[in-house]
């Protein structure tokens, strides 16, 4: 959760190549040794473009924060099944960059990054048993994420085309670890309180036990839409335009 994101940074790192294209944006020159630190430069100074999905005239693409995905659905039978939507995620776009390698011959870029805070929202549904509990329970829920650290493997593509080459990415690698995660669910138990308040203590003494169900479908979700924002961020647009020799 980490939004999350990080991806999108280290895209719009080597989108800052193109200012014609995006006015925020600023060139980094594919032959200059500090490469890594030019892209994060123009990085730092794009962060609310980054936010908001707004990098000047027409060019947009989707907010990285808040991160809002439709829903996730999970059925492991009797033992585990939940559903969440309407999810929001807050707080991606306050990433630290822990780590930053840019591999232009095998068109691949390496990232880990922190988020120190983040508050993901939304409804949930949940049935599963942790300890000698049944929790059973459905309405708004908020976890709390802190320190979460994301590793990033961005590879991309050119397209041939007309004389030109055009960029594109892969479907991004990620993988994410929690460092310190918090639940709130409420009604839990429908909404009794000495209750409620039981099942998320159960929850928070171990919030690894939901949280490592939820994973597997919570990435996936982050993968394929920090590859539709990287996408939608080159769209239209020549290596030569975006790193200039």
């Amino acid at each position: 959760m980490k939004t999350f994101p990080t991806v999108l940074i280290v895209v719009l790192d080597l989108t800052a190549a193109f200012a014609a294209i995006a006015p925020v944006l600023e060139v980094c020159n594919r032959n200059d040794p500090a490469l890594a630190q030019c892209i994060l430069g123009v990085v730092d100074k794009i962060r609310p473009n980054i936010a908001s999905g707004d990098f000047g005239g027409n060019w947009t693409a989707p907010p990285l924060d808040p991160l809002r995905i439709d829903g996730i659905d999970i059925d492991q039978g009797s033992s585990f099944t939940t559903k969440l939507w309407n999810i929001t995620i807050n707080g991606v776009s306050g990433f630290v960059i822990r780590r930053f390698q840019v591999d232009l011959p095998n068109m691949m870029l390496n990232a880990s990054v922190k988020i120190p805070s983040t508050l993901v929202t939304g409804m949930y549904h949940l049935n599963m048993n942790i300890l000698l509990l049944r929790l059973a329970g459905e309405g708004p829920f908020n976890l709390t994420l802190n320190n979460t650290i994301v590793n990033l493997k961005i590879k991309f593509y050119l397209v041939p085309k007309d004389g030109k080459n055009y960029v594109r990415f892969h479907p991004i690698g990620m993988n994410i670890k929690f460092n310190d995660a918090r639940f709130y669910l409420k009604n839990l138990f429908n909404g009794e309180p000495t209750l409620e308040a039981i099942g998320n203590q159960a929850i928070n003494a171990n919030p690894y036990v939901l949280l490592d169900e939820v994973e597997p479908a919570l990435v996936g979700k982050l993968t394929s839409t920090m590859t539709e924002i990287a996408n939608a961020v080159v769209a239209g647009s020549d290596i030569d335009e975006l790193l200039p020799p």
